[in-house]
């Protein structure tokens, strides 16, 4: 990164339920960390305003980066898992009166700090070989929706980012149990998506959807963090049955995503549910169900795939992004 001598900065990382803040002192050092609900400001810039007031930054910081959790399409997001819904980018920086306040995708931001993680906050689920550093990164999580982008390094040094939507794609089904679940499903929703079963409501769904399979009724909907502790530990057979077909339905969307991009960069796994059930997930069916692609299994069997470990990684993808935007002019 290029040191200009424009810190302190900025950096936020919010989701579709959490708003993560934190102020950057000098390149990648972090400083006044904290969570806010999202639920609990009016918008983005309200709650940007509040975090500055708390930490005594309101008048210091002119530069800022932002990752958001959806796409920017005529410079307005719209935020389907998020209480804040749309806004206008122009109408936010004019509020914020800060000289530069960038927006990105949450996994634009996330794939732009992969290069810069602590490789000791990674942990690796299979791949025969290592990563090439010439080709092209997937990075993928669940959390409150599920997010995805690809990662390129140019001759030159310099990463470029492209975020997608892929979570958006139809839900393919692979068994008769999963044949179930989507019609369960369909019956509520028109389109059913990947990310109708991956992510934090999607272990909500499928829950439902398996009493519904079973003939049980339900008596209270759990949060998608019972359902993973419940599961984990085995104290409920549904909740252990939700996670394992979690489970092998997210390997199926990953497996999908690193032959459409040829990740043999490395896959990497991000967003808030697996790293809070990393010890069932090595243990899990993901492997073997990301390698289930017929005569591509001896290609899937060589990439390696690494969960993030790491506390705020999409922090450093944000500043990467905020100071190539600052010094060179462009958002890579």
């Amino acid at each position: 990164m290029t040191t200009a001598n424009n810190y302190p900065r900025l950096i936020a990382d919010i989701g579709g339920t959490n708003a993560r803040f934190s102020i950057e002192t000098s390149p990648f050092k972090y400083e006044y960390t904290q969570v806010l609900k999202c639920k609990d400001y009016k918008g983005v810039v309200e709650a940007i305003h509040s975090y500055l007031d708390s930490v005594g930054y309101r008048d210091i910081i002119k530069n800022a980066a932002i990752a958001l959790p959806a796409p920017e399409v005529q410079e307005i997001y719209s935020m389907a898992n998020s209480p804040w819904q749309a806004f206008s980018t122009l109408e936010a920086k004019a509020k914020s009166k800060l000289d530069n306040l960038l927006f990105l995708n949450d996994f634009h931001a996330l794939s732009l700090a992969i290069p810069f993680l602590d490789h000791t906050k990674l942990v690796r689920i299979g791949g025969r070989h290592d990563p090439d550093e010439t080709k092209p990164i997937a990075i993928i999580g669940p959390g409150t929706g599920l997010g995805m982008a690809t990662l390129f390094k140019s001759p030159t040094g310099e990463y470029y980012s492209i975020p997608s939507e892929g979570g958006r794609s139809s839900f393919a089904p692979v068994n008769d149990e999963e044949i179930e679940l989507w019609k369960f499903v369909h019956k509520r929703f028109s389109h059913v998506s990947f990310e109708r079963f991956i992510s934090g409501s999607g272990l909500q769904l499928i829950y439902e959807g398996l009493h519904y399979i079973n003939k049980k009724s339900i008596e209270r909907l759990p949060e998608p963090s019972e359902i993973v502790e419940l599961g984990i530990t085995g104290a409920d057979w549904i909740c252990r049955q939700t996670i394992d077909i979690f489970c092998r339905m997210f390997a199926t969307v990953v497996s999908n995503f690193a032959v459409t991009v040829n990740s043999f960069g490395g896959v990497y796994i991000g967003g808030g549910i697996i790293p809070k059930m990393i010890k069932f997930f090595i243990k899990s069916e993901f492997r073997s169900r990301f390698e289930d692609k017929g005569r591509y299994r001896p290609y899937l069997v060589n990439m390696p795939i690494y969960v993030i470990m790491q506390d705020f990684p999409a922090f450093l993808g944000a500043s990467y992004a905020l100071d190539t935007h600052l010094n060179k002019n462009y958002i890579p």
